[in-house]
Order: C-alpha cells, then structure tokens, then sequence
C-alpha cells in the first residue's frame, strides 16, 4: 500500500508540473557602423519591439522560453548596447546613445537587431530673410550711339588738343600723304575702340607739345586685362613658348584652391567668425562671406550643408559649379555639376583631383596620374583623409600603380584611417600588380568585414581559381543582404553565386541566384546581369555536375529553356542530357539554324529511331561530329560498309569494327585488329557471347604431312603447341574467322530462313 500511495503521488505531480523551459541564448557582433544582436527563435515565435527611448524591451510571444545572456558582450564593447537583462520572455536593451535599431527576420527562427550610430548632428544654417527686389538698374546705352557722341566729343576737343603755338614758319610746307593716311587709320581704330567701349574720350588731360594722346597710367595693375600688352621679356622662361590659356570650362576653377584652404582642426572658430560677417548692411548676405563659409563647410566634409549654402543665395556665386560638384562628391550624388567638374582634369588645382573622384575617363588619369598625386598632396589634410581612399581606387583602376602608391602612403601616415582600410587599398595594389595571392595574404591578415573588403576578397578568390572558406561566403551572403538596397550589395550576392558555382555547390548557387531576383527591380541592366549569373551556373552544372545532380536540377527547375542561355551554354548541356538519354529536353534546347545545333538535333532524331531525318539535319557538314553521327545513321539504316569506312576514318576503331563484322568486309577487320583472331576478341565485336570459345580449345590438333605414326609418335602438347594455321585459308582474310564455323553457320541460317519464307508465302498470301 505505501508503494502504491507513493507511485500515485508521483504521477501527480508529474501531471502538474510546468512544461521545461526553452532557453534561448543571443549573440552580437560588432560592424564599423552598427551592432548586430541575433536572437534564435523557435519558428513562429511572434515578437514586438519598443519604437523609441533608450530603455528598448523585446517582448516574445512565448511563456516557456528563458533567455540567456552569457554571449551578449564576448565580442562587443558597450559603444552602442550598454547592457542587456531578461524579464522572463523580455529582453530589455540599455543602449549608449539614441541609436535607431533596424529589426527584421532573416528567416524562420532567426530575429536580427541592428542598433546602428546615433545620427550625426547637423549644425542648423540660418537662411537670409526674404527681401524686396531692389529697382532694376538703368539701361546700357546703345554702343552705337555712344559710339556717335565720343566722336562727337572728340572732334570738338580738336582745338583743345593742338599744340602750343609756334612761330609761324618762313616757308609754306606741303602735307605729308603717308602721315594723313596713318592719321586717318589711327582715328578709325580710336573711334572703334570708343565705339565698342574700349576707350574713353579724357579730354581733360594736359598733353605736350609732341604726343597726341596721354601714356599708360603708371600702375598697369589697373589697366584692364584686354587693354595689357606684354613682350616675350615678360615672361618668365624668355626661350619657352608661352603658357596655353586654360581651357573655356575652366573658368572660376580657381576658386576651389581658395574656398578649401582653410585648416578645420579649429571649426568653430572660422566658423563663427564667418556667419558673423555673414550678413551686412541691409540685412543681405554678403556673397564672398556667403562662398567662403560653403568652402569652410567643404573642406570639413559637409557637402549638404555647403550646397544649402550655395542654393540660398540670391545671385550666383564664383566658382558655383565647381563648389556643386565638389559637394555632390561629398554626398555621392549624381548631377550636372559633378559631370562639369569630371570635365575639368586639365584645370590644375583641387578640381583636377576632384574631376577624378567625379567620374573623368581613365585614360585622361593615366596620363596626368603624377600631377595628380602631387595636387592630392596640397591639398588640406582633412580633404586627404576624406577624399584619399577613393582617389587611391580610382588610381588603381586606372592603371596608374605609382601614383596610388603616393596616395596610400600618405594615408598610412594619417591617425584617422583604419588599419582594415590602409590593408584594403594596399591589397588592390598588390592586386593590379599582379600579386594576387599577396593581396589574399593581406586581407586575411588585417582586413575588415565591410562591403569593399569583402567584395574584394571574393574578387581574389575568383581571380586565383583557389577555394574558399564556405562559412566566409555565408557570412558574405549574409552582408549582400543586408547591403542589397547600395550597389554593393548586389556585386557581392553576384560573386558568391560565381564561387558557388565554380566549387560544384550548384544547389546553394541556385538558391543564391533565386534569392539575388528577388531583390532587384525589373530593370534592363537587372535582367542582363541575372541572365548572365543564370548562364555561368548553368554551364558549370552541364560541365562539372554529376548525372544525378544535373538530372535532379532539370527536373526541378525550369530556368534552362531561358532563351537568354548563351549558344555554348545550352549545346553543353544538351550533350550531357542526350547521353543521360534525355532526349525531349536536349531537343528543347537545340533551336539553333546551323553548327553544333543541327549536330545535337540530329542526335536528338537517331535517339528518336529516325536515322533518316538525322541524315537530313546533317546535310553537307563535314564537322567531326556530324560525321560520327552520320555514321551511327547509316549504320541504323544498314549501310555498315560505309559506317565502318567512316568511323574508321574517324579513328573509332571499335565501332568501326562491329560494323566491318554486320557488313562482311573481313579484310577491312584484319586491318583494324591485326592479329585479334581468337574467340575471346570476336564476341565483344559482335556485341554478343557467340559460344564458340571452347570449341576453339577442343579443337583436335591436325597432323601435318609427314609426321610419324601416331603409334609411334608422342602425343601432342595441345597446351603450349598451338594448331599450326591452314595454308588454303591464308588466302581469303575471312576464312581464318570461319574456322569457328561462324561463317558457314550464318549462311546456312540464312539459306534456311529463305526456304521458309518461300514455304509460308502462299499461306501468307491466303
């Protein structure tokens, strides 16, 4: 009874005990510009997350479900996530700054936080007060007319300007005509010059007795530009040709070199000093204040900032595009001003480096590749730091190595560049020197997990044919996913589904490639770039895939009748069908007019048991492989002479024997298999056991003519004698097979199967 009572109590309280908790353990890890926290979730677990605050609580629908923590913090600093508790089913997050989080499932039972860096402050820009517009200024006056009124002028200073007064002269002399004709080309280029505005009438001036007009102003400064004369002793190298004008769209380039001087290590200085001198008399916005604070904005690296600046101001600004397109590259926009400034390599200065990061042609860079460095030199060192990676890049692309050489190590010795880029840039270099497996080194060693480091690693691996790490190429999936909204993630997706391919993982290439369409809009660049993945898989799969995984994927997928498949791509893979016996998709795949197409349709018709239409498809092609199939044709039809003269031709010895033996052209046999006589080489030609081998080794040994009485005489030794060969058969090649009686044998079967037909001929008839 105590037992009893002791097994019902146990069972009791089985039947009321809670059902086990499931413990669930995230894990984080740190990114350059977010923390990644990863919940594993039992699939269907329902979730919630607080929109806003500091204090975050994740809420999980489910009761039984115990979190643990021990992994949070082995791989994170607490930068972005200070702590983390558990409240049953909710994990609550501390975080460090007002940092937005991004949460997402990646698939069933894997929830994904990103808790990103706070926002960056942008210093609020005061935009000038609306003002009336101002009268518009009087009119220009006609040149023409002022043309008219100068001369008018002029020919009435005429008394004012004569000499001072002489004593008469004894003589009456005659006028010169050579100094009235220079006096009339004189005044007809002054009053041009007056009438176009080039010239003002000063009939005030005090002359001499022996000028005419008065002399240059002694400072030629301020002589205007079109007025300036100089000699060939002006310049600077007398013996040199002088200095080509720059070029018309270089205008105003000059003021990127003035705007950006500034050093920014101290912003809020110059910067206060600036928006108090912003606004003047009036309450107007000075423009040269107004241009110099949006270069100020620049050289810090705020692009947005500068181009509100810019695009607030009443009048333009000098230098506007230039300024534009400098903050178009700040922002990574695409605008006119930024292919206006890609124009401009040849103006010298901060917009020949510019022109590079805004897009100018390779060619041009290689050529001006060492002025370029040396500019990117000159330039202020929080422009180097911003603008130094990608001006290395671009170098590197554009095969000027020496130059990016100058750029990286210059970055090198900058406090405010990673390590993991420093290693990136030096890995490119290695690679466009041809060091790939240098650069593999490299970036294994001290490189970072960001899109470029990455996308370039995969790079590397697809250059140097060499395998890699497939939990590197999840990893990198797994980055292409969450980069798949930038351009980088695409490229990425695109190189993991190559290497998948090239390895022989066909089957995660394929869900790669599924996963990749979905992601990018229906475009005519999208569609080119899936088609061509689709046709790198495909190829892979119809030359490395096994048979049963090419038939599986066949039968799975319906993707290889794309017409997108590229011609060699789907005659590989209808060979490989049509020797799997898969006749009706090879045939699917077989469109073509002419080539390999007819080839494999032609195969497609003798599979088919239509040895005529493969002879109609192969038509005149003298190709080796249509005269194989031709061959396999006519020896359907029966014509094994001319099969066997083919594929002997061809040097397929062994089809051409087993049609030499069907059609009866023994010689043709002994030149094939010279020697090959014995029962053991005749069955296989036949394609079939003829029985016949031991009877060879039964054989009675024939005594020759002469030989002593077999009384007398020794038994023969049947196993290390051979029979000595017939002399009468030595004359028909053919009759050394029929020593089997194969021969004679075939012609009574045949002679026998005629007299039957003629026996049941009647009774058919009947």
């Amino acid at each position: 009874m105590a037992l009893r009572h002791a097994l019902a109590s146990a069972v009791c309280l089985l039947l009321g005990a809670p059902a086990a908790a499931q413990i669930v353990t995230p894990y984080a890890g740190e990114h350059d510009s977010f923390t990644r926290l990863v919940v594993p979730l039992p699939p269907g677990t329902g979730w919630s997350l607080d929109p806003d605050g500091r204090t975050r609580r994740l809420t999980l629908d489910a009761e039984t479900l115990r979190l643990g923590l021990d992994r949070v913090f082995r791989r994170i600093p607490r930068d972005r996530l200070a702590s983390v508790t558990a409240d049953g089913a909710t994990l609550v997050l501390e975080l460090a700054c007002d940092c937005p989080i991004r949460a997402w499932e990646e698939r069933p039972g894997m929830l994904i936080l990103d808790i990103s860096d706070a926002p960056a402050q942008v210093p609020e820009v005061s935009l000038p007060p609306a003002v009336t517009p101002r009268p518009a200024l009087p009119r220009r006056p006609d040149p023409l007319a002022a043309a008219r009124a100068a001369g008018a002028a002029l020919a009435r200073s005429r008394p004012a300007l004569a000499v001072a007064p002489t004593p008469a002269p004894t003589e009456p002399t005659e006028a010169d005509e050579a100094l009235q004709r220079l006096g009339q080309d004189l005044g007809a280029t002054l009053s041009t010059a007056l009438g176009q505005g080039l010239l003002d009438p000063a009939v005030e001036a005090p002359v001499s007795a022996t000028q005419v007009l008065s002399g240059p102003p002694e400072d030629a400064a301020d002589f205007p530009p079109n007025m300036r004369i100089s000699s060939v002793l002006d310049r600077a190298d007398p013996s040199r040709m002088p200095d080509p004008p720059p070029p018309q769209h270089c205008a105003q380039s000059d003021v990127l070199d003035t705007v950006i001087a500034r050093d920014v290590g101290d912003f809020d200085n110059p910067f206060s000093e600036l928006s108090r001198a912003l606004y003047g008399e009036f309450d107007q916005p000075d423009p040269q204040v107004l241009r110099n604070l949006a270069g100020l904005y620049l050289a810090a690296g705020f692009g947005a900032e500068a181009r509100a600046l810019i695009d607030a101001a009443e009048t333009p600004l000098d230098g506007q595009d230039f300024l534009l397109g400098m903050a178009d590259i700040l922002e990574d926009r695409s605008t006119n001003s930024r292919l206006l400034l890609a124009q401009s390599l040849d103006c010298g200065g901060a917009a020949s480096v510019l022109a590079v990061l805004a897009g100018a042609e390779q060619d041009r860079i290689r050529e001006q590749a060492d002025s370029i460095a040396l500019r990117f030199l000159n330039l202020p060192d929080s422009l180097q730091d911003i603008f130094g990676l990608d001006l290395a890049t671009a170098l590197i692309e554009a095969g000027a190595i020496d130059a990016a050489r100058v750029v990286a190590e210059r970055l090198q010795r900058s406090p405010w560049i990673p390590a993991a880029q420093i290693a990136l840039i030096e890995a490119r270099l290695d690679q466009a020197r041809g060091l790939p497996r240098d650069a593999i080194a490299r970036l294994d060693h001290a490189g970072g997990t960001d899109p470029d480091t990455v996308t370039t690693r995969l790079d590397l691996a697809l250059d140097t044919q060499e395998p890699l790490d497939p939990g590197y190429l999840a990893q990198a999936e797994g980055l292409a996913a969450t980069e798949r909204s930038a351009g980088s993630g695409p490229d990425m997706m695109a190189a993991v589904i190559r290497l998948h391919a090239r390895s022989g993982a066909h089957i995660d290439a394929f869900a790669a490639l599924d996963r990749l369409e979905t992601w990018m809009p229906e475009t005519g660049e999208n569609r080119r770039m899936i088609a061509d993945l689709r046709d790198t898989v495909w190829s892979a799969l119809a030359e490395t895939g096994t048979d049963f995984a090419l038939t599986e994927t066949v039968l799975a997928r319906d993707d290889w009748r794309d017409p997108a498949l590229s011609d060699a791509t789907r005659e590989t893979l209808a060979a490989r069908l049509l020797d799997l016996g898969l006749v009706l998709p090879a045939r699917d795949l077989t469109t073509g007019p002419a080539g390999q197409a007819r080839v494999l349709q032609a195969r497609a018709a003798l599979e088919t048991g239509d040895p005529e239409g493969a002879l109609a498809l192969l038509g005149d092609d003298d190709s080796a492989s249509a005269a194989q199939v031709r061959a396999a044709a006519m020896d359907r039809l029966g014509d094994h002479a001319a099969a066997a003269r083919a594929f002997a031709e061809l040097g397929i010895t062994d089809a051409a024997l087993r049609a030499a033996i069907l059609a009866g052209d023994w010689r043709r046999v002994e030149e094939l298999s010279p020697g090959q006589t014995d029962a053991a080489t005749i069955g296989p030609l036949l394609g079939r056991d003829p029985g016949h081998a031991e009877i060879v080794l039964q054989q009675e040994t024939t005594a020759p003519a002469g030989a002593p009485d077999s009384d007398t005489a020794p038994p023969p030794d049947t196993e290390s004698d051979p029979p000595a060969p017939d002399a009468s058969l030595a004359a028909d090649p053919g009759a050394v097979f029929d020593r089997l009686g194969l021969v004679q044998r075939s012609s009574t079967l045949l002679s026998e199967s005629a007299r039957l037909r003629e026996a049941l001929a009647p009774l058919i008839t009947e």
